[in-house]
């Protein structure tokens, strides 16, 4: 059985790449702040054979990451790492004040990568295994008022494809999700954004949670073997398609 690890376990993306893990069998521990710990109960209870754990893990907090990871370790070796985690600030970049963007980047950035660190680290102590960051069309292409959020989710793709090549000698596979507008989490309120997004996409509707964990469970499984430093773009074609 293969242990992975889910950041971001309770948001709406995080459930969903929680249950599709959870179908393969393997055992998952759900990172998420301490907080959400009454709504990992509905998983933990319906995962059989206690197959998963919550462990709290703030990732504007060193101290909080370290110590779930020592957990992780305690367990055995880290096979996968789904980074569902992020929070976003929307505002006019000449409006946005110093600590709002100070905030994003301790969770976006600076958190991400000391977990990310922390379980390459559990990784190649066990051989390998694969590492997934959920980031979004807006490390891409962007609109107004996403600049903090945008150059965010840009260094995690950066960063994806910098770990890709710097851990493929410890048989680390690293990769990335960059959904459009999801049905879920903090994306799911309706807006004149969501609009927009709904008229240039040629699917005509946004994503499900469902649909994006699939790809993220997919690159993370064993059945990937040689994608590395790919970033997958899930936005329904609206990328593909020329404004009109």
């Amino acid at each position: 059985m293969r242990i992975c690890a889910v950041l971001g376990a309770c948001g709406g993306l995080g459930r969903s790449v929680v249950q599709r893990l959870l179908d393969a069998g393997d055992f998952v521990f759900l990172l998420d702040l301490e907080h959400c710990r009454a709504e990992a109960q509905p998983v933990l209870a319906g995962a059989s054979g206690a197959r998963a754990a919550f462990l709290a893990c703030d990732l504007g907090e060193p101290h909080s990451i370290a110590a779930a990871f020592a957990e992780i370790a305690n367990r055995g070796p880290l096979a996968a790492l789904v980074n569902a985690a992020g929070v976003i600030r929307r505002a006019p970049f000449l409006d946005m004040a110093a600590a709002e963007l100070e905030a994003l980047c301790a969770v976006n950035i600076t958190g991400s990568f000391l977990a990310l660190q922390h379980a390459a680290r559990l990784m190649a102590a066990g051989g390998g295994g694969r590492i997934v960051n959920i980031a979004s069309v807006h490390g891409l292409r962007t609109a107004g008022e996403r600049s903090a959020y945008a150059m965010s989710k840009g260094a995690m793709l950066a960063l994806t494809r910098a770990l890709a090549v710097e851990l493929a000698a410890q048989h680390i596979l690293v990769n990335a999700v960059a959904p459009g507008p999801v049905a879920a989490g903090m994306q799911h309120a309706e807006s004149e954004a969501r609009r927009q997004w709904l008229a240039a996409t040629p699917l005509g509707r946004v994503a499900t949670a469902d649909e994006i964990a699939n790809a993220a469970a997919f690159l993370a499984s064993p059945a990937n073997t040689f994608i590395t430093g790919e970033t997958l773009l899930i936005d329904g074609g609206a990328s593909a398609r020329i404004a009109g």
